[in-house]
C-alpha cells in the first residue's frame, strides 16, 4: 500500500466524475456498465409474496393516505424479506379480506391500513393490520399516530410502523428507521457529511468547518456522530457532533488523527499517529494496539469483548482480531507473500456472527465477510472498486462505496439475497457508515 492510501477510509475519487446509477432494487449482476457486480454466492431462500394495500383514508387525507402507503411499499421492498406483489386492477379491496384468493394468487401475507382521526382530536390515526393468507387470520393489528406530512419526523415515523411489520413477520428487527451518514465532495474539492434517510430520501447536509472530512462513525444510541476533519495546514481534528442539541466537542486533535468508532458502551476509540506510526487508542482509556505497526479502524463486537482492526506488520495492510484485555491477535484475512493482498476497513456485525471488509482481488478492492475466527471467507462483489463496508442493524445489509470509471457512489446489499440498489447516484460520495435504530425525538 503506498503512501497516499495508507487509510482506505481516506480515499479521494477523481473529480468530475459521475455514475449514471440503475434503479433500485434492480440486482447489480443484471447491469450493463453498472458499478459492480454481485459477488460468488449467495443463498436460495425463500422470499414470500406479499401484498401492501392502498391505505384507506377518510376525506381530507387521501393525499396523506398516499404518502404513506408509497413509504410503506418502499420499505417493505428494500427490507429484502419479501416479494411485493402488485395489486390486481380486478381485484376489489372493500370489505373483509379473500384469504383464499389472495393466496391462490401467490401471496403469503397482506397488509391493510386505514386512516381516521383519534377521538376527540385532529391527529391522524393509521391502524395497521397484518394478514395471514395461509392460515386465514388475521395476525396483528395496532395503531399508530402520525405526524403532519410537513413534519420533520414525519417520514421517519413512517420508516418506524415499517419495521413493525417487519418485526411481526420474522420477529426481528427492520432497517427503515435508519440513517447512513456519508462524505461527500463538493465542486471546489472540499467536502462534507450527508445524514440520508435508508431508503435514500431526506438528505440532510452537515457543515464539517474543514476542507476535508473523513470517516463518520454513529454513537451506540444514534445520537451522536464522530468525524474528522483536515484542516488547511494539514493538521487533524477528531469532532464529536450531538445531532439532536447541534453542539460538537473537539475530542482531539493532531498531525493525524482517524477512523473513529464507538465501543458499545459509547466511548470513542481512533487511531492517532505516534512516532512515525499509528495506534488505537480510546477516549479516556490507554492504547489497544502498540508496536512499530500502522493499525487504525477499529470495530468492536457487539458484546465489547473483541476488536477487528487492520495492521500491517508485514508492510501490507490486513484485518486482526483479538481481545480488548489483550492477547495474541488473529489475522482473519488471507495473505499471500510477494502477493498484493491488502485488507482493510473491517466493521463486526451487530449480530456478532460475521466481519465484513475490503480487499484486493485480482488488484481490484472488493467486499468480503468472513467469520470472527476468519473462517467461511465470502466474496460479496467482484467488479469495480468496493470499499467502505458498514452493516445494518439487522446484520444482513451493507453499505458501502463503489467506484469506476463512471464515478463514486453508495450501494446497499442484502447479504442472503444478493439484492442490490444504488443509495445514492451522480455524486463523489463514499465512507458510509450505517446507524443503529433512530429513537423517536431524534
Amino acid at each position: 500500500m503506498g503512501a497516499s492510501r495508507v487509510f482506505r477510509r481516506c480515499r479521494v475519487a477523481a473529480a468530475g466524475l459521475t455514475l449514471a446509477a440503475a434503479a433500485g432494487g434492480a440486482p447489480l449482476g443484471g447491469q450493463e456498465g453498472g458499478a459492480l457486480r454481485l459477488g460468488l454466492t449467495y443463498e436460495a431462500r425463500y422470499v414470500p409474496g406479499m401484498v401492501v394495500a392502498p391505505v384507506t383514508a377518510r376525506a381530507g387525507f387521501e393525499d396523506l393516505g398516499a404518502a404513506v402507503g408509497e413509504i410503506l411499499r418502499t420499505d417493505l421492498t428494500y427490507s429484502d424479506r419479501f416479494d411485493i406483489l402488485p395489486v390486481p386492477d380486478t381485484l376489489t379491496l372493500s370489505g373483509p379480506p379473500n384469504y383464499a384468493l389472495w393466496n391462490q394468487l401467490g401471496a403469503v401475507w397482506l397488509v391493510t391500513s386505514d386512516i381516521s382521526v383519534a377521538p376527540g382530536t385532529q391527529t391522524p390515526l393509521l391502524r395497521v393490520s397484518l394478514h395471514d393468507l395461509v392460515f386465514g387470520k388475521l395476525e396483528n393489528v395496532q395503531a399508530f399516530t402520525l405526524p403532519s406530512m410537513d413534519a420533520a419526523d414525519f417520514r421517519m415515523s413512517v420508516h418506524r410502523i415499517s419495521d413493525r411489520i417487519v418485526f411481526w413477520v420474522t420477529g426481528e428487527r427492520g432497517i427503515a428507521a435508519t440513517r447512513i451518514a456519508l462524505r461527500r465532495r463538493d465542486g471546489d474539492g472540499s467536502s462534507h457529511l450527508l445524514l440520508i434517510d435508508s431508503d435514500g430520501r431526506n438528505p440532510r447536509r452537515i457543515e464539517t468547518g474543514g476542507r476535508n472530512v473523513f470517516s463518520p462513525a454513529f454513537s451506540p444510541d444514534a445520537s451522536r456522530i464522530a468525524y474528522t476533519i483536515q484542516d488547511e495546514t494539514g493538521y487533524f481534528s477528531l469532532v464529536e457532533l450531538n445531532l439532536i442539541t447541534g453542539s460538537r466537542r473537539t475530542v482531539s486533535s493532531g498531525r493525524l488523527l482517524q477512523t473513529p468508532s464507538w465501543t458499545p458502551d459509547g466511548r470513542l476509540a481512533y487511531a492517532e499517529g505516534v512516532a512515525g506510526t499509528t495506534r488505537v487508542v480510546v477516549e479516556g482509556g490507554g492504547p489497544l494496539t502498540e508496536g512499530r505497526v500502522q493499525s487504525l479502524n477499529p470495530s468492536f463486537s457487539p458484546d465489547g469483548e473483541s476488536i477487528a482492526y487492520e495492521a500491517d506488520p508485514a508492510n501490507e495492510q490486513q484485518v486482526y482480531v483479538r481481545r480488548v484485555s489483550g492477547g495474541p491477535a488473529r489475522r482473519i484475512s488471507t495473505y499471500h507473500p510477494r502477493e498484493d493482498t491488502n485488507a482493510a476497513g473491517p466493521d463486526w456485525s451487530p449480530t456478532g456472527d460475521r466481519i465484513a471488509y475490503s480487499a484486493l482481488s485480482d488488484r481490484r478492492w472488493q467486499i468480503f465477510t468472513v467469520n470472527p475466527d476468519g473462517t467461511d471467507r465470502r466474496m460479496l462483489t467482484r467488479r469495480g472498486e468496493s470499499e467502505d463496508p458498514s452493516w445494518a442493524p439487522d446484520g444482513r445489509h451493507l453499505v458501502f462505496s463503489s467506484i469506476d470509471a463512471q464515478g463514486s457512489t453508495v450501494w446497499i446489499l442484502d447479504v442472503v439475497t444478493g439484492r442490490s440498489r444504488p443509495l445514492t447516484s451522480g455524486r463523489l460520495d463514499g465512507l458510509p457508515d450505517w446507524s443503529p435504530p433512530i429513537p423517536p425525538g431524534s
